[in-house]
């Protein structure tokens, strides 16, 4: 041990309030030439201390030993001692600048070999190096070159910890770097089906679209963007690690789309959840040591419970039929309206439009939908002396009437020429009336159809339209694990820009594309059981996604029939399904499920020369198409992959092997989607790959 490690540790030993070089009494050339051996070693964490106090005052007698501080860390090989050391250094904008770009260069040279060396001190440095970036101490552009070559598959020590880097990353540049922030997010959806990292991603995934929401300025943006957020923090809300901050955000997004719809109970319903959800996180990370760098993010969840609480008071006056203190009740809803405009929820300094683009029209919505308190407004207005408040903000409360008598002008002016249907500002105007009241809706139908039912509902009735919808959207998310959620999203929003898929056909069609996505989830994870009865005596189990072994067939399309039908036997469709339905389409479907007059047919193939989309959809698509020409234009193939796999590279996962393809013969109007999804045959061992 050096001269200057045994000085550290006696100093530690004795309970040093703080360490600095002029305690550690040694030369300084002495201390620089064993600096470099501390920091590699466990005793770097004082080390780091020392520096930072010599750094802030000024200290240039030590500069030199501070200097070789870095090269050290890049031989670091405690993550504890190298996650200590860089939390003291970045603590002190003074020592993180004048380190900076020497510190950046250890934590960043050879990542990719110290991914496999040593996956957690991988991910530390990584961690370390973004928040360097993030903190203005170095140009970001290679932090930024990493982020977009990262892969999305490694040791699990490594993806675990990537999410939360990956969500800084975001909220550091989402709105700078184009490039980056769309590398960043595909990894993130990647990363959303892996074990080691799906719940992380997906709140990740959670945070950007609400990010991104509250910074567009277009009303059917921002409430698209906020409901595929809540969708997401409910996934992992539901999920098996279920997180207190997603519970909080699920609630955050439930409460202002409640408020824009005027539903009183959800935004109360909202609050709570979110106060309860802080409480619970408190009390579990009460004694815990909590990074600085993502305390803004606790300050958020704070933020946003001010706002709610505010929205909460809003609503509830809104609904109320009687004020015992009009004067009171204005000045909570002008605050909210304030509010909206001045809180900063994600704790950065962003403007947030999205919000504003919400909460302003509801809060205009509300005092239209009552006269008296409209009234009670314009008094406040325009005659400022009349309010026995202090302080009353005449400014906004002037400020909500311009926006209501501009609105109220081109309505009268407007209906003497065109009707509702000519007229372009009231049909923008009724977009985003649904847009704010029914995002879920708005998601799950196409535009002329969420039009037609929302011109025959009104607020109220349109509300709880947007409730049964939600409700259905949380209820296929528990029933759902965070591998299948993102794929069953994506094939849903797909599935949705057909006209045709609404109503009957909507609902028992997703019911099938679900029990189709668990069954491919499930025949992608290879198991030493027979998937097709007990073996024969003396011979292996027979499974047909295997290599054969021995005296074994080759699997076939059957094999796969006869799986996914028991499949769906076994589940919630085993009294609607049957098998090998002859005479359809002057062929033969392999599986079809019935709901009713609806039908859907699941065509089986097998093929051993190409695997590929383009091959698949080419050699079998157009007769599967064939089979939804007299029932629902939805349909579904199951293609057994059985090319050779000892020179494939691996198995492809469940998210690359499924997809909706589309078709439409010549000439005709309406187009035909399937739900295309591989099956993996003649696969080998994972131990095989390293022979």
């Amino acid at each position: 041990m050096t001269q200057l490690a045994d000085r550290l540790s006696a100093l530690a030993a004795g309970g040093s309030q703080a360490i600095t070089f002029q305690d550690i009494g040694l030369p300084p050339d002495l201390v620089r030439d064993q600096a470099q051996e501390v920091a590699a070693g466990p005793l770097a964490p004082l080390l780091a201390e020392a520096i930072v106090l010599a750094c802030d005052h000024a200290d240039s007698e030590w500069r030199q030993a501070a200097a070789v501080f870095p090269a050290g860390i890049a031989q670091q090989s405690s993550v504890l001692a190298l996650t200590s050391s860089m939390e003291t250094i970045l603590g002190s904008a003074t020592t993180a600048k004048a380190l900076a770009p020497a510190l950046n260069g250890a934590l960043l040279d050879g990542f990719t070999e110290q991914v496999a060396r040593g996956p957690l001190l991988a991910a530390a440095r990584l961690e370390s190096a973004v928040r360097l970036a993030a903190a203005d101490a170095v140009t970001p552009y290679r932090i930024w070159d990493l982020l977009e070559a990262l892969p999305s598959d490694g040791p699990d020590d490594f993806l675990e910890r990537l999410p939360r880097v990956l969500g800084v990353a975001l909220d550091c540049w989402a709105q700078q770097e184009t490039r980056v922030s769309n590398a960043v997010r595909d990894l993130l959806h990647h990363l959303s089906v892996d074990e080691a990292a799906d719940v992380d991603a997906l709140f990740e995934l959670g945070c950007d679209r609400l990010r991104t929401a509250l910074s567009s300025t277009e009303l059917p943006q921002v409430s698209r963007l906020l409901s595929e957020a809540r969708t997401l923090f409910a996934a992992v809300e539901a999920g098996e690690e279920a997180r207190d901050d997603a519970a909080a955000y699920s609630a955050v997004c439930d409460a202002v789309l409640g408020f824009t719809a005027h539903d009183a109970p959800k935004v109360a319903q909202a609050a709570d959840r979110i106060e309860q959800a802080l409480e619970r996180r408190q009390a579990w990370l009460h004694g815990t040591h909590q990074p600085a760098w993502l305390q803004p993010r606790r300050a958020a969840e704070i933020a946003w419970y001010q706002l709610l609480l505010q929205l909460r008071t809003s609503a509830d006056l809104f609904a109320a039929d009687v004020w015992m203190d009009s004067w009171q009740a204005i000045d909570a809803v002008l605050t909210a309206y304030r509010a909206a405009r001045t809180i900063q929820p994600l704790g950065r300094r962003y403007e947030s439009p999205g919000l504003v683009a919400l909460v302003e029209p509801a809060v205009d919505d509300g005092f239209l939908r009552n006269e008296a308190f409209l009234r009670a407004l314009r008094i406040a207005a325009e005659h400022p002396g009349a309010c026995p408040r202090t302080g009353f903000d005449t400014d906004t409360a002037a400020a909500i009437l311009t926006r209501l008598d501009a609105r109220s002008s081109r309505s009268s002016t407007g209906s003497d020429s065109k009707s509702d249907d000519e007229d372009p500002e009231a049909d923008a105007a009724e977009v985003a009336r649904l847009h704010r009241i029914a995002p879920t809706l708005m998601r799950r139908l196409p535009m002329t159809k969420a039009r037609a039912l929302g011109a025959h509902l009104s607020d109220e009735e349109l509300t709880s339209v947007e409730g049964l919808a939600y409700d259905s959207d949380v209820a296929r998310l528990q029933a759902n694990d965070p591998l299948i959620n993102p794929l069953l999203d994506d094939i849903l929003t797909r599935l949705s820009e057909h006209p045709d898929f609404t109503g009957a056909v909507q609902h028992s069609f997703s019911l099938l594309v679900t029990q189709t996505l668990l069954f491919l989830k499930s025949r992608a994870d290879l198991t030493r059981t027979s998937l097709l009865g007990p073996a024969k005596d003396g011979e292996p189990p027979f499974d047909y996604r295997r290599k054969p072994e021995g005296k074994q067939r080759t699997a076939n399309e059957g094999d796969v029939q006869r799986d996914f039908h028991q499949w769906l036997l076994a589940g919630p469709l085993n009294g609607v399904v049957q098998v090998e339905i002859t005479d359809v389409g002057m062929g033969r479907a392999d599986v079809m499920v019935r709901f009713g007059a609806l039908r859907y047919l699941t065509e089986m193939k097998q093929d051993s020369d190409d695997s590929s989309r383009t091959h698949i959809e080419n050699k079998y698509l157009t007769q599967e198409a064939e089979y939804t020409n007299a029932g629902a234009p939805f349909g579904q193939l199951i293609v057994l992959d059985l090319t050779p796999k000892s020179t494939a590279g691996g198995t492809l996962r469940i998210d690359e092997l499924t997809w909706v393809a589309s078709h439409r013969p010549t000439d005709a109007p309406t187009e035909r989607l399937v739900l295309a999804g591989i099956v993996t045959g003649n696969r080998i061992t994972p131990s095989a790959y390293s022979r």
